[in-house]
């Protein structure tokens, strides 16, 4: 069975009586710890087709199905505790609290989902510690380079243990060598057996997933890759 599966997905905005169609009929599945790479022009649709993996948006019709169990009928505050048990989010501009220090900002998913506090400092500790920021718990963003910020937002991702990450242009903000790092981590992270989803114009990174699919004309076209982590 798989993790994820999109059926006839369509997404489509409307301008009064004119639809603006973003993508159509498209058919995706995403096994348990897979990493798959989704590339293609700028405006193609790929964030929103990655929003919509990720459960932050919605279809305009077709199925979407996580272990074989239909998500369209969920409520917005169900969809949302959905998407904090199973699914972490990396983008391309961090998206840290300002006012919170590394580990609290790792905390944070955890007190949304009602860990103990004693329970998501320990946590937060030890992913700070596997990402290498152990000793940048107490920094605030400001204090951080790019890279080590985009290391917090990894490890904030895996705060309840996803079994999905997304990451959209992950290493788009950063030097080549914090861009190399990020890249490393999330591979590393994958081969652990958390399933990648990632969406970048960085076709050597997208050609390093065991399936690179282009969103090209509204259509997901699946260019099967020999590579993989």
């Amino acid at each position: 069975m798989a993790l994820i599966e999109l059926i006839e997905g369509k997404k489509s905005f409307r301008d009064g009586d004119r639809e603006s169609v973003i993508f159509d009929r498209v058919g995706l599945t995403i096994d348990k710890g897979e990493f798959v790479s989704i590339t293609g022009r700028s405006g193609s649709g790929k964030s929103t087709l990655l929003h919509i993996l990720g459960c932050m948006d919605r279809l305009t019709s077709g199925t979407y199905r996580f272990k074989g169990a239909p998500v369209d009928g969920l409520g917005d505050a169900e969809l949302a505790r959905f998407r904090g048990r199973h699914f972490g989010f990396v983008f391309q501009s961090f998206h840290l609290i300002d006012e919170f220090t590394a580990l609290q900002n790792v905390e944070a998913p955890m007190g949304y989902a009602g860990v103990p506090r004693r329970e998501r400092r320990e946590r937060a500790l030890e992913l700070l510690d596997r990402v290498g920021l152990a000793d940048k718990a107490g920094h605030y963003p400001a204090q951080l380079s790019g890279g080590q910020q985009q290391r917090v937002a990894i490890a904030r991702a895996f705060a309840n243990g996803p079994e999905v990450i997304f990451a959209d242009e992950p290493t788009g903000n950063l030097d080549r060598l914090s861009g190399e790092m990020i890249e490393e981590l999330l591979l590393e992270l994958n081969r652990q057996g958390t399933a990648l989803v990632l969406v970048t114009h960085d076709e050597r990174l997208a050609r390093r997933a065991r399936r690179v699919y282009v969103l090209e004309d509204g259509r997901l076209l699946d260019e099967r890759s020999p590579g993989g982590p």
